[in-house]
């Protein structure tokens, strides 16, 4: 409409706004109004770039891999966008506006074709319009210039001047006697700074390994840290996997000195600051799949705030989700996979105890992790009532929910959530089980884990757990070439963990047997997701399965026939 002022003002604002009416037309004027995106940058938003910190919230803008600039996002713009993206069905990995830039402009067009029938003035107004309401509007609330010029994505201060008046006495006055002088702000956005590096960095690291010591170097290499090492929690206590900006030496007397705060952190899902001989020491909790695996120990130049805290948490998180997906993978993608046997007369692991209570004979036939330190159980139980099986699962405590899927003459499938099982460690530590069964109060279970893991740690965690469970066997085995390692790579590479997750759910549950073994809303009750969301899920997961099949098939066309488009 004009170039350089702000036509629109707070009121003609309010009633474009009001002039939506769909969430997806409101989102699109908030985001030019309150957040400041071009349109093109507009159709780039995704769930992911949005980080917070304590109860602000930030958006990182992108030109295809690269992010050109962070801008602050309104926690009402926050709350709408997350909701739009549920309510879409988008992954958060996903751009929310799956339309052109153009697209969008013409939607802020129609928009204000609708608020002109109440005002007139409104009938021309555009997106870049919305631009300049956003800027007046930060330096009205008097958001320094540089700071409204950064967030908007202007490269010279000058583009502001139409917006900016003379300043009178009193302005002068009260900008020059402001001696405040607080450094938290930046050490905080050095801390966001970091942060964001080590996920992108993350991104590209293909071993644990190499995530954990990626994360140290990035943190001791950042203004404001003194030295970072990340240890994971063992059987042993807390075992260092990388070390930067300190010695050993002194990365064991640390742990030593502060076994308190680590242990806390752990324990507590909280990040805990100590003040150690040579200043700040922080320990970040590393959450995968929301249980706690290790600490990330950081030491500052001066204690931290909320916010920092804050920051830092959500960054264990991030390196706790990348390892548990790069140790996915690896038993995905694995050509050789060790095999270890477990015997188990231990009765506090429930199938154990259920097969010498009633008599009855057990087998796993799904596994699934959800989370939370717990497993979904698909057992097929036969020799006893399903009323006897039924009331000793919902009783033992390593048990929190189970939901009968069919009931056969004398023995039944269940699924169960387990919260404590033999299996749980295996699980956690990248494995795979393969085999199940329990008859008689005994119980043989087979597991497969990447050749390279340390597989005494693991065997001592399981028997440490369950002193009646005893390893049996232990040998190396090849996996097809074709089968496992070319498919599974298709796949691993295109399902998010999630859509893998709700996959392999409802083929356990009977989900896609006819009739149906289990109902959406059932499935979704057990994931506790909502029926829509795990829809959206599950829809994309069969998508890219069948993409991959396909894909596959249809490249390998047999010997002598002529293929090409007809």
């Amino acid at each position: 409409m004009s170039a350089g002022t702000d036509v629109l003002g707070a009121r003609g604002y309010e009633r474009l706004r009001r002039a939506a009416e769909t969430h997806r037309e409101d989102l699109v004027v908030r985001l030019g109004g309150e957040v400041g995106l071009r349109p093109a940058e507009m159709t780039r938003v995704r769930v992911a770039d949005i980080e917070s910190v304590g109860n602000h919230h930030f958006l990182a803008v992108r030109d295809g891999e690269t992010v050109t600039r962070e801008v602050y996002l309104p926690s009402g713009v926050e709350h709408d966008l997350r909701k739009f993206a549920s309510a879409a069905g988008r992954d958060d990995d996903e751009p929310l506006l799956s339309v052109s830039a153009r697209r969008l402009q013409m939607l802020v067009g129609e928009v204000a074709d609708r608020a002109a029938e109440a005002d007139p003035r409104l009938s021309d107004i555009s997106s870049r319009d919305l631009r300049w309401r956003f800027a007046a509007g930060l330096l009205a609330d008097g958001v320094p210039a540089h700071v409204v010029c950064a967030l908007g994505g202007w490269e010279r201060l000058d583009r502001l001047a139409p917006l900016l008046g003379e300043p009178d006495r009193e302005t002068v006055v009260r900008a020059m006697g402001s001696t405040e002088d607080d450094a938290t702000p930046a050490r905080l956005r050095r801390t966001i700074g970091v942060a964001r590096e080590v996920g992108a960095a993350l991104s590209e690291a293909a071993t644990g390994e190499e995530i954990a010591q990626t994360v140290c170097d990035r943190l001791a290499a950042t203004e404001g840290f003194r030295f970072a090492w990340l240890a994971e929690h063992t059987g042993d206590g807390l075992t260092p996997r990388a070390i930067a900006g300190v010695g050993e030496q002194r990365v064991t007397e640390q742990r030593q000195a502060h076994a308190d705060a680590a242990a806390d952190a752990i324990d507590g899902s909280d990040v805990r600051p100590v003040e150690g001989a040579k200043g700040p020491v922080v320990f970040v909790p590393l959450v995968r799949e929301d249980a706690v695996s290790g600490v990330l120990a950081v030491g500052t130049t001066a204690p931290i705030g909320d916010a920092e805290r804050e920051v830092l948490g959500a960054l264990g998180t991030h390196v706790g989700a990348a390892l548990s997906a790069v140790e996915r993978k690896r038993l995905l993608l694995a050509d050789t996979v060790t095999e270890l046997t477990f015997k188990s007369t231990d009765a506090d692991a429930v199938t154990v105890g259920l097969s010498s209570a009633v008599g009855c004979r057990v087998e796993l036939s799904g596994v699934v992790p959800v989370g939370g330190r717990s497993l979904l159980y698909y057992l097929v139980v036969d020799g006893a009532s399903t009323d006897a099986v039924l009331d000793y699962v919902t009783d033992d405590p390593a048990t929190v929910d189970a939901r009968l899927i069919e009931d056969y003459r004398d023995g039944a499938l269940l699924e169960v959530v387990v919260t404590a099982a033999p299996t749980l460690p295996l699980v956690e530590n990248g494995g795979r089980i393969r085999d199940l069964t329990a008859e008689g109060g005994e119980a043989t279970i087979t597991a497969e884990l990447p050749t390279d893991s340390d597989l005494r740690e693991v065997v001592d965690t399981v028997v440490g757990a369950y002193p009646g469970t005893m390893l049996s066997a232990k040998h190396e085995t090849e996996r097809p070439v074709e089968t496992d390692t070319g498919f599974r790579k298709q796949l691993s590479d295109r399902l998010s963990d999630r859509q893998a997750t709700v996959l392999e759910a409802a083929y356990h549950s009977g989900y896609f047997e006819w009739p149906r073994g289990t109902t959406a809303e059932e499935l979704a009750d057990s994931l506790a997701v909502s029926a829509p969301t795990l829809h959206n899920h599950l829809r994309k997961a069969q998508q890219k399965v069948l993409t991959a099949f396909f894909a596959e098939a249809s490249s390998e066309a047999p010997s002598g026939e002529v293929t090409g488009e007809v």
